[in-house]
């Protein structure tokens, strides 16, 4: 009975972890821009980002409070991309994605460095960046919403771990493996048929 009790409270502990740590969609419209998205953004969460007909430079701005080690990564994608059909469409082409050193922390340019950028419109633009140092930075978001509706596109970040981090994490899985062949091994031997 212990054993059984022992097991439910492990994986109700697991689904609590598991369902915490899923994205959340934030929907975002050309005035709500520059946004903050913090100091060390490495959720998952997706920025569903609407325009009216016309260009546009969305600005995302974070702070790192340590030097990153890892990758800071960045995508973007079209979102219902010619939905509507006919009449009515949301699209966005001539898109860029670009990561700044913010280095007057005002998310406006000026005398910002550039860190990489990449182009997006029929496909996914994704940027990472390698042993990003403390600081301000910003991503910009540019491109020409063309839809009759104007356009829409979703955005997130993230952080890739280093080799290093999906090592140790390949070794605990391989000691859990272990483990779990060990016991089984041990309760094979302890069932005896006379």
């Amino acid at each position: 009975m212990k054993k059984t009790t022992k097991q439910t409270l492990v994986a109700l502990a697991l689904a609590g972890m598991f369902s915490t740590a899923q994205a959340a969609t934030i929907s975002l419209e050309g005035d709500d821009f520059p946004y903050d998205l913090g100091a060390d953004p490495t959720d998952a969460n997706a920025y569903s980002v609407t325009h009216a007909v016309g260009s546009f430079v969305d600005v995302f701005t974070f702070t790192l409070s340590h030097a990153v080690n890892d990758t800071i990564s960045s995508a973007v994608s079209l979102f219902l991309p010619g939905i509507g059909g006919g009449d009515s469409s949301y699209e966005v082409e001539n898109g860029t994605l670009s990561l700044y050193a913010d280095t007057d922390a005002n998310g406006q340019g000026g005398s910002d460095v550039l860190l990489g950028s990449v182009g997006w419109g029929d496909s996914n633009g994704v940027l990472a960046v390698n042993n990003v140092d403390a600081g301000s930075y910003y991503w910009a978001v540019a491109g020409d919403a063309i839809g009759t509706k104007g356009g829409v596109y979703l955005f997130s970040v993230n952080t890739i771990p280093e080799p290093e981090t999906y090592a140790m994490m390949l070794a605990g899985l391989g000691m859990l493996g272990f483990m779990g062949k060990r016991r089984m091994k041990s309760t094979r031997q302890q069932v005896s048929f006379a």
